[in-house]
């Protein structure tokens, strides 16, 4: 049964990913969403001064979560500005970073149609068929599964780290245009009897 649905799992993961693909690179509705520094410069030289390692940065910050009640922390926190900033760690690597991304199309394509054919009680373990599906046993559990991963799975954090309201509606809007096409993909080959 779960060989059954690598070649559905692949197809979806894969048509995500030339989505993906299309929406940053050809269609641009995240060109606003990531702004360019007004002195790039200028930020980029005060920060080399510091010698920051990797990791994800915010400020106002203590070392000492014990200074968070103190009076300097507070001033701090109620003046301003508030920000993050993701340092990394030596030069983008695109093609890795593509081929991770690639990688979890597929992991949530496969995850996806595993719990539905799961959900569908049509398996047998021992390598059986599945039933025959209609739209409401594949393409809506799929798409309910996908908007939930590709939309839910990174909102809290966006939340909690203060990413503006644009990115977080664009980012849902990929999810479900995701979650759409990987449905639609997973319904159009899935196995039946």
């Amino acid at each position: 049964m779960w060989t059954q649905l690598i070649v559905p799992a692949v197809c979806a993961g894969g048509a995500v990913f030339i989505v993906s693909a299309l929406i940053w690179m050809v269609f641009g509705w995240h060109n606003k969403d990531i702004q360019p520094l007004p002195d790039e410069d200028g930020f980029v030289q005060s920060l080399g001064g510091h010698e920051l390692r990797p990791g994800l940065y915010m400020w106002p910050n203590c070392a000492d979560r014990s200074e968070h009640g103190g009076e300097a922390f507070k001033a701090r926190w109620k003046a301003g500005p508030w920000g993050t900033i993701n340092i990394l760690g030596g030069q983008p690597n695109f093609l890795r970073n593509l081929i991770g991304t690639l990688i979890v199309n597929l992991l949530v394509a496969y995850a996806v149609a595993v719990s539905i054919g799961l959900v569908l009680g049509g398996v047998e373990l021992t390598g059986g068929v599945l039933l025959t599906c209609s739209m409401c046993q594949v393409l809506v559990p799929a798409l309910i599964l996908g908007a939930a991963i590709y939309c839910l799975g990174g909102l809290g954090n966006d939340l909690f780290l203060g990413k503006q309201c644009r990115f977080i509606g664009t980012s849902f809007l990929d999810g479900i245009i995701f979650a759409g096409v990987q449905a639609c993909v997973l319904w159009w080959l899935w196995p039946v009897i």
